[in-house]
């Protein structure tokens, strides 16, 4: 333990005030430290940062149940789903207790037969049980143990059994804690990030719940604003904890062991690429296609009837490709195949993908409809009729909604969206050129630009090209890439996140990809130190005199 290293807390400043979801990183040194695990920061996005008052709600249980470490996911069901749901996996003996356990086992097992077996607790290797009515007529020794409790008040020491997880479900905040006794479990912290079943700060800050009554009325409010920006009612509109809780919704509720293929078109969020390279090879489903050039000749080659559906974003991100549109959805419905939009980077405002019959459409509501930093969500819209009954099971089995504070905060926020998107709009068409005319840089990705190869697309479905910039630096190094950086200067904030009000500076692959080998890089054509520019509100030439002061000397 002499020469063990511990990582160094390092304090930064929040962008969005006391909830907000992103942070600021004032040189590149300090990315390179955060990504190599030399410092732990107390803020950031909050799927990858712990906020800190969801840390200590979280200290606050593995202090009581004397634990090593504990997970707050945004309701009881959906701990309860994490926890089974990477357990399921290919030859593993489970006992599912009564229940949401069994529900759970029994609606995976419809989705993905013959996986796991359901076994009895003498011959089952896992054991997933309900804590106040188990008693065990066996010794349980050499055997997975997972104890569920939706009872406050039972404490570990009252139980005979020795767990390696319990999943408690705290009623005064309605959130669900995984509880761990083995540091082996913490992959779930990955997937729990992936999915995006996080639970808000705003959600642990109320000290008590909102009415039943007074959550309905405010989240029809919210459905019918969302709804009426994509052109269709608010039956069609479910909103989630997050834009991954939304797109992870999406991709589940059609990944299916009838149609056991799936195609992303693109360059696809992080963990939107994570969840299609991890969920589909454990249930025995194809390896998922990606398709990142020549999308229609590509797409018709790989698509056949047992592709159950395909996912990209308008436009990409970080690329900002924008794929034929109307006839990519064309050769998907010739094929029976489900067409999962990510409307966030366009926004309703720019585009509407039910014009051209897409079957759903998600959006992280964090970014551009809410636009303040301040606030985290997810919305997914479909008018499948089919799909939204899957999309309601599914979603009451998980108990995904959003939290009644971020509801509040988004129909506030989201008032202002269509005069927000307007000045961002008009300021990213005036950054791209200036960027696109500099001598230190040698690519923007900006489908506005006539020299774009996304150009023809952008006339022909896009209003505006929205507020998401990337470009690269002529010769491209870690040294230019610090000089810049380094030097941009306020209005710009240099921190992750996108769609906001700010303007925010990022180089995105190398918080996104840090770890990708360069062979992963080169097939998502990603060059490594890219910044991706989300452009805000500001007036513009304040907006191009910190990108001047910051590119002048590279040239």
């Amino acid at each position: 333990m002499k020469n063990a290293h511990f990582p160094q807390v390092k304090k930064v400043k929040p962008i969005g005030g006391f909830h907000g979801v992103s942070a600021v990183f004032p040189t590149l040194n300090d990315i390179i430290d955060y990504e190599e695990k030399k410092v732990i920061i107390n803020r950031g996005y909050p799927r990858f940062v712990t906020h800190p008052i969801v840390q200590k709600f979280e200290d606050f249980y593995k202090k009581k149940f004397n634990s090593q470490a504990v997970l707050c996911c945004q309701s009881f069901e959906s701990a309860v789903f994490l926890v089974i749901e990477f357990y399921f996996k290919k030859g593993n003996r489970i006992f599912f207790d009564k229940g949401l356990p069994i529900d759970i086992f029994n609606y995976l097992n419809k989705k993905f037969p013959n996986i796991v077996t359901k076994s009895n607790p003498l011959e089952a290797e896992i054991l997933i049980i309900n804590i106040s009515e188990f008693k065990p007529e066996i010794k349980l020794k050499n055997k997975i143990l997972i104890g569920i409790t939706n009872d406050s008040l039972i404490p570990l020491k009252d139980s005979d059994l020795d767990f390696n997880i319990i999943i408690k479900h705290d009623k005064q905040r309605d959130v669900g804690l995984i509880i761990f006794y083995n540091f082996d479990y913490l992959n779930l912290g990955l997937m729990r990030r992936h999915c995006g079943f996080i639970a808000s700060s705003r959600k642990i800050c109320s000290s008590k719940n909102s009415t039943r009554f007074l959550k309905m009325k405010n989240e029809e409010i919210l459905k019918k604003q969302i709804s009426k920006l994509e052109s269709t009612s608010s039956n069609h509109c479910f909103l989630y904890p997050s834009g991954m809780a939304a797109i992870f919704s999406a991709l589940f509720t059609l990944f299916s062991s009838k149609k056991p293929k799936f195609i992303g078109l693109g360059s696809l969020y992080v963990d939107t690429i994570r969840i299609l390279e991890k969920i589909p090879p454990k249930y025995n489903l194809n390896q998922v296609i990606f398709i990142n050039k020549n999308f229609n000749q590509e797409l018709l080659k790989h698509i056949d009837n047992n592709t159950a559906g395909i996912i990209f974003e308008t436009p990409s991100n970080p690329l900002i490709q924008l794929v034929d549109i109307k006839n990519i959805i064309k050769i998907a419905h010739s094929r029976g195949t489900k067409v999962i939009i990510d409307n966030t980077i366009a926004t309703p405002y720019n585009f509407n993908p039910f014009k051209y019959q897409a079957d759903i459409i998600v959006h992280s509501t964090t970014k551009f409809l809410n636009g303040k930093n301040n606030h985290m969500g997810g919305v997914l819209l479909t008018k499948d009729a089919k799909i939204m009954k899957k999309i309601n099971q599914f979603n009451e089995l998980a108990n995904l909604d959003m939290c009644f504070n971020d509801v509040r905060i988004l129909n506030k926020n989201i008032t202002k969206f269509k005069a927000r998107m307007k000045a961002i709009n008009a300021n990213a068409e005036k950054v791209a050129k200036f960027l696109n005319e500099h001598r230190a840089i040698d690519k923007v990705y900006y489908p506005s630009l006539k020299n774009s190869a996304d150009y023809k697309n952008k006339q022909l479905y896009l209003k505006g090209s929205s507020g998401l910039i990337s470009f690269v630096l002529k010769n491209s190094t870690l040294a230019r890439a610090k000089k810049f950086y380094n030097n941009v200067k306020k209005p710009l904030l240099k921190g992750p996140s996108l769609g906001s009000e700010k303007t925010l500076l990022s180089p995105y692959v190398m918080m996104a990809h840090y770890d990708d080998p360069k062979e992963t890089l080169n097939r998502l054509g990603f060059d490594y130190y890219l910044m991706r520019l989300s452009v805000g509100i500001e007036p513009v030439e304040k907006i191009i005199k910190s990108l001047k002061f910051a590119l002048d000397p590279l040239i």
